[in-house]
């Protein structure tokens, strides 16, 4: 049993935008295909994003001089522009979602972030698991009809059990998780699927944090990304050689992720703390931090 599909293509040149200037690509993208929105607003856009007033104002000059978006004005309304992508610059192909158990990696974890693969893919699931780290928001978008269980608590030996049984019979199942906070829960699982055979594992992600942070480091750009994910904030920051990462609560860390460039390779590694970062390199701190619900003194 398979589900019909489509999957976006754009231009190569779409690699060579800046990080605010993709993330407002994925989000035109999302509420062209998957919402049927021919335009939003600047309001729609910062509120979707997570990306400030000033960041997406950058973001809309450049995809504008560049041709990928068209700007109207809506007088209709108090004189506010609205924003869409250039129709000529998505191509739709037609696919479908094979049977499979599908590993999709929530990435940033905003709905709005979500690839149009990934939606189809998990509405087409007969069952969806998903780790505490996933929020309920990214799965709700989906509409998804499936049965959902939460995949802490699920033995290993359950999981390959309902998936041999659903893959036998032509359909698939979905393991949301966050691939940066929840690999060494995940691995569990993925040895014991691998050693069962029970059929194809096919891995899928939303616009990853790493993505974005190399973006980030090649472009250049001095800006720093924050997104808020339920009790999770996440945070891109560039750090110029000899600087450091400020303002940040170490009590509240739960991982950092360097991703710094040595001549023409870019290296990425997890570090335990924001210590000692040494060395004449440049480079982008992924920093995971939780939330607190009441202000730290």
């Amino acid at each position: 049993m398979s589900s019909e599909g489509r999957r976006i293509d754009l231009p190569h040149r779409f690699m060579e935008l800046s990080p605010s200037a993709r993330i407002i690509v994925s989000y035109l993208q999302f509420e062209s295909i998957i919402n049927g929105r021919e335009y939003v607003t600047f309001n729609d856009i910062v509120e979707n994003t997570g990306l400030s007033q000033r960041a997406v104002r950058g973001a809309l000059s450049e995809l504008k001089a560049k041709g990928i978006i068209e700007v109207i004005l809506d007088i209709s309304r108090g004189r506010r522009y609205l924003y869409r992508l250039i129709p000529s610059n998505i191509t739709i192909v037609e696919e479908q979602v094979e049977s499979g158990l599908y590993l999709v990696d929530v990435g940033i974890g905003l709905p709005s972030m979500m690839s149009f693969r990934v939606y189809r893919t998990i509405r087409a699931s007969a069952v969806v698991y998903y780790t505490s780290h996933v929020p309920q928001s990214f799965l709700e978008y989906t509409k998804c009809t499936c049965a959902s269980l939460p995949l802490e608590g699920t033995k290993p030996e359950q999981l390959v059990f309902l998936a041999g049984k659903v893959l036998s019979s032509g359909g698939s199942i979905t393991v949301v998780y966050d691939q940066l906070l929840d690999w060494e829960l995940l691995d569990q699982y993925i040895k014991l699927i691998k050693e069962s055979r029970i059929g194809p594992v096919r891995p899928l992600s939303s616009v990853s944090p790493l993505t974005l942070g190399i973006q980030l480091l090649m472009s250049g750009s001095n800006e720093t990304l924050t997104f808020r994910r339920g009790n999770i904030s996440i945070r891109l920051i560039r750090v110029n050689p000899g600087g450091e990462v400020r303002n940040v609560n170490k009590g509240l860390l739960l991982k950092v992720f360097e991703i710094r460039r040595i001549n023409e390779l870019v290296e990425i590694r997890q570090l335990s703390n924001l210590n000692n970062l040494a060395g004449d390199y440049e480079r982008v701190m992924v920093i995971y931090e939780l939330v607190p619900e009441y202000p730290v003194g």
